[in-house]
């Protein structure tokens, strides 16, 4: 899923709390194919007489009855296996729920298939969240990176570096051992980001092997630190790959946007990568 460390609300925070309290027990974060989800249904029908409008309720905060919720749950099923299918990649199935719902056919004619949609909206935000995430490494992906970063710019409250990183040797392992193995790789990368990141700071997959970090209230020699750390790390997890990583880091000034800053990075990253590869 994504891997933007914000905290949750706290517990005075009344607008959302339901919907934070249905995440953080999320039944379907780990559910990956329909024979999980039909076990699921099955484990609710032995504690509920309505076990679609349970289901229908954790997923989306929605409240129907049991008929109303299982015609939307098969619904939701298939539309999930239909966009998988056309994506060629597993979808979340809050993730499939909220695409139907949000889908207007044209030719839709009952006054009952125009009724608004409630979602809660904490709900909602992890959706679109998951949707964006790249596939391999659940991390963001360069489109909501950007968002990110360009709100945190408009803000103008905290300090903001980004570091942009590209792996040494990536191809080597493809070619070596398969794409299998070059998607371990990947994953270990993301692995080892998450492990040295602090809450609030955000990583994200911008390329193939490329990687993009947003730094908040870090001067540059913190970030410095942050990239001794992170290669660290992903050198020891990969060590017998042989594995590295070259990084640009980039500082925020007052006229900063998105593009430009992640532009400076990535010229700093090649430029290490050209000084890494003479030595």
């Amino acid at each position: 899923m994504a891997m933007t460390t914000t905290a949750p609300p706290s517990s005075g925070h009344t607008e959302s709390d339901a919907a934070w309290q249905l995440i953080r027990e999320d039944i379907f974060e780990r559910l990956c194919d329909d024979a999980e989800l039909a076990r699921l249904l099955s484990e609710r029908a032995l504690t509920t007489a309505e076990p679609h409008a349970e289901l229908i309720r954790l997923m989306l905060g929605m409240s129907l009855c049991e008929a109303e919720a299982r015609a939307l749950y098969t619904r939701v099923v298939d539309h999930r296996r239909e966009m998988a299918r056309v994506l060629g990649r597993p979808v979340h199935v809050r993730v499939a729920a909220l695409d139907l719902l949000t889908s207007r056919p044209a030719n839709r004619r009952s006054p009952r298939e125009s009724r608004p949609i409630m979602v809660a909206p904490a709900l909602l935000e992890r959706a679109l969240e998951e949707a964006s995430a790249d596939a391999v490494t659940g991390l963001p992906r360069a489109g909501h990176f950007m968002n990110l970063l360009q709100h945190e710019l408009r803000q103008r409250r905290r300090r903001v570096t980004v570091v942009y990183v590209d792996l040494d040797g990536f191809k080597v392992v493809n070619d070596a051992h398969g794409h299998a193995r070059g998607d371990d790789v990947l994953r270990t990368m993301a692995d080892a980001a998450r492990s040295v990141l602090r809450r609030g700071d955000v990583v994200a997959r911008v390329g193939g092997d490329e990687f993009a970090l947003m730094l908040v209230d870090a001067s540059i020699e913190e970030s410095r630190a942050v990239v001794t750390r992170l290669r660290a790390r992903f050198e020891e997890l990969t060590a017998p790959l042989e594995t590295s990583f070259s990084a640009g880091i980039a500082v925020a000034d007052d006229a900063s946007t998105a593009e430009v800053l992640l532009a400076c990075a990535d010229r700093a990253m090649y430029e290490e990568k050209r000084l890494r590869a003479a030595r």
